[in-house]
């Protein structure tokens, strides 16, 4: 055996070896007006909604507030509000008719923010609450929100945390000391191919698509891509994205890996088989071949994503990405909205890091 077929296999059986269990996002809860999760290292999210009654509808909504708190020992705690930026400087909130804060409008993805013991104050007072209004310093209206299931949605991330029963909980307060989970992130082992340009022709991907779970919904405009994925010897590999149907917001893939071997005796073409995944796109659904959607790649890292919304708004859905492994797309990121009322930020369920194998073995971490 040659020494880099040699180190290739020490490389591959490693990663073998500390390959991270599959992905198992978060699960997402809805409290009456309000709806949290929380991601695998503890971190959680509460996010107001429209109103479930209907009374209000979208009158007087611009956005919904965020509840964000860590699970470690830093305890990071903001309040988000999201909003069409105005020509205002300053905001008022108000709750149940009473000031509870005010400070400086910015501009950026979020024009109020409002940080460490002014949030626990906030959220002390929202938990209590039965309506949130945020006003310009004239009164102007710019958001209200309905405080209904706040509370709930503030205990569940207590108990998630385990701060249930401890003086830094929201709600379950108590007297015993805090303790933060050991939820560590997993870190997923990269082993990367060298570079190639090697790719299907054209050819090549009309077979497939006319061979595909596709094959029935390419009509109007249709857009097959294809990205090199690297060389290893004499085997090149391939990501392919197969048109797979679209809607006025929605434009669904297929993915594939197509694995050509050069062999100087023989002729072989490429063959393809659907892109493996350590947790399935949510929007293809268990037990059938991956479906991405409104799907992007990132060349440089080899970063799969897929972002599907729930309708044209954008208030709801689900959004994940993939790193290519060498093997396989294992899970980054994923974050979702189960409700499609008015909550445009989505909330954090899955989060991995990710290093290259070779500069593992090499340093020896």
């Amino acid at each position: 055996m040659s020494p880099i077929s040699f180190i290739v296999g020490i490389f591959a059986t490693l990663a073998a070896a500390i390959a991270p269990p599959a992905a198992q996002p978060g699960e997402i809860r809805t409290f009456r007006d309000w709806t949290v999760g929380c991601d695998n290292g503890g971190n959680c999210q509460a996010v107001s909604l429209v109103p479930a009654n209907g009374a209000a509808g979208f009158d007087g909504w611009d956005g919904p507030v965020s509840i964000v708190r860590t699970a470690g020992k830093d305890d990071i705690f903001k309040i988000r509000v999201l909003f069409h930026a105005r020509e205002m400087d300053r905001y008022r909130m108000k709750i149940d008719g009473q000031l509870v804060d005010t400070g400086p409008i910015v501009q950026g993805d979020y024009p109020i923010e409002i940080v460490g013991t002014d949030a626990e104050k906030v959220a002390k007072a929202i938990i209590n609450g039965r309506h949130l209004v945020i006003q310009g310093p004239n009164g102007e209206n710019i958001t209200q929100v309905s405080l209904a299931g706040s509370s709930a949605a503030l205990r569940y991330i207590d108990d998630k945390q385990q701060r249930a029963g401890t003086g830094t909980a929201l709600v379950a307060i108590g007297s015993r000391a805090y303790q933060p989970a050991n939820s560590e992130i997993p870190t997923i082992m990269v082993d990367r191919w060298e570079e190639s340009e090697l790719a299907p022709e054209t050819g090549d991907i009309v077979a497939l698509a006319e061979d595909s779970r596709c094959k029935n919904e390419r009509y109007g405009l249709v857009e097959d891509q294809v990205f090199p994925l690297g060389r290893r010897g004499n085997r090149f590999r391939a990501l392919v994205l197969i048109s797979c149907g679209s809607g006025a917001y929605n434009f669904s893939s297929a993915p594939y890996v197509g694995e050509y071997v050069e062999n100087p005796r023989a002729t072989s073409g490429w063959t393809f088989t659907p892109a493996r995944f350590d947790r399935q796109p949510s929007w293809g659904g268990e037990g059938a071949d991956p479906l991405l959607v409104n799907a992007g790649w990132d060349e440089q890292d080899q970063k799969l994503s897929s972002f599907g919304k729930g309708r044209g708004l954008g208030d709801c859905g689900s959004a994940e990405s993939y790193i290519w492994d060498g093997d396989m797309f294992r899970m980054t990121e994923a974050s979702a909205m189960p409700e499609c009322r008015g909550a445009y930020e989505w909330i954090a369920i899955w989060r991995a890091n990710y290093r290259n194998l070779e500069q593992t073995a090499v340093s020896g971490k």
